[in-house]
């Protein structure tokens, strides 16, 4: 794995956690957004807000929309058929899979 492979790797990373991450604030939202709400409490300005924190995350998110310097599918699956390819053991083991299937 040279470097270039290692940095695409470490963004992939870092791309999976601060999804993960803008999700569970989303959630975290949503949920004190309808305890608000079954207490009594309406804050109008919340579901504004919560919905275009939503559709900033999915337009920055997306592979066909927006795609400002995020590891997308295709470059991942490309870093691993490198690394098939230049290990000849793993190419067998892909072969005979590949067969199998």
């Amino acid at each position: 794995m040279d470097e270039r492979d290692f940095h695409l790797l470490m963004r992939a990373k870092r791309q999976i956690r601060r999804e993960s991450s803008l999700r569970s604030f989303l959630l975290a939202g949503l949920i004190v957004t309808a305890g608000l709400r079954l207490m009594g409490l309406e804050m109008s300005f919340l579901y504004p807000l919560l919905f275009v924190i939503l559709f900033v995350s999915l337009i920055l998110n997306s592979d066909l929309i927006a795609n400002f310097g995020l590891v997308t599918k295709s470059d991942l699956v490309k870093l691993i058929e490198r690394h098939i390819h230049s290990d000849p053991e793993a190419l067998a083991r892909y072969a005979s899979s590949k067969n199998k299937a």
